[in-house]
């Protein structure tokens, strides 16, 4: 089994399935390999979703994920017909859909992955929001495909965010903070300076506070995930390893009766 990350407030959602991936899992004699889902993990991947998949309780073999390219771009799934090759042609960096028991997945490896769930409209999105992506307001952007497309109410809107690196952990420097500071009045509430030229960013804390603006509710917004660094012996952290695996963020419906 693979020991998931879940966020409490979605668990209490009995029509969603959710979970984030570990960097391994346990076999039946109690060995722990390392669970790979990267992209060119090939047919470790194959065989590991299923690991992954059967954990929650999933008998659908397929995921849907799109091609993350560090953007804002929403896709919509819509069409029960599309095929897991295409959708994975896509570029973009959140997916969401009304259709029942079609998992979605983001891959993240300190990058921030969200769960949004519409339990009034029956919706669920994923969002890989690094730091790229948080600048381009990719939260933001998937809020509002909720809105338009499926007329959801943000105030109904529950968000979960996995695994991530924090302010603890990631710092970078001015130039990675300009962006910040230019788009957003909040940003000394997630930007904290160490010296002359590096800062500390809390991507997290950013997504929060970009969805509270989006008109978020703070009681349905959940932020407090492990840090992916600080907690790097489960989490795969890009920052602290280099190259390395990926965590694996699920999101699917459960038909209603």
């Amino acid at each position: 089994m693979i020991s998931s990350f879940f966020i409490n407030v979605l668990q209490k959602q009995s029509l969603l399935v959710h979970g984030t991936s570990s960097r391994w899992y346990v076999t039946n004699d109690e060995k722990k390999p390392i669970f790979s889902c990267g992209k060119s993990d090939g047919e470790l991947f194959f065989e590991h979703q299923k690991i992954f998949l059967n954990s929650l309780g999933i008998e659908k073999e397929a995921l849907f994920r799109v091609d993350q390219v560090h953007g804002n771009h929403v896709y919509i799934l819509k069409d029960s017909g599309v095929s897991v090759s295409e959708i994975s042609q896509c570029k973009a960096d959140a997916i969401i859909t009304d259709i029942p028991d079609y998992p979605i997945i983001v891959l993240t490896a300190d990058c921030v992955p969200i769960v949004i769930y519409d339990p009034i409209k029956h919706v669920v999105g994923v969002v890989h929001a690094g730091r790229k992506g948080t600048q381009k307001q990719v939260l933001t952007n998937t809020i509002g495909a909720f809105l338009r497309e499926y007329n959801s109410n943000p105030k109904d809107l529950i968000v979960g965010m996995g695994p991530a690196i924090r302010g603890c952990c990631y710092d970078v420097d001015e130039a990675c903070i300009l962006p910040f500071v230019t788009k957003s009045s909040l940003y000394p509430e997630f930007i904290c300076k160490k010296n002359k030229n590096k800062f500390f960013l809390d991507l997290p804390e950013a997504n929060r506070l970009e969805g509270l603006k989006a008109g978020v509710l703070m009681e349905n917004i959940y932020s407090e995930g492990p840090c992916t660094s600080c907690e790097n012996d489960r989490w795969y952290s890009y920052r602290k390893e280099g190259k390395t695996g990926r965590l694996v963020t699920l999101a699917m419906l459960k038909a209603r009766k």
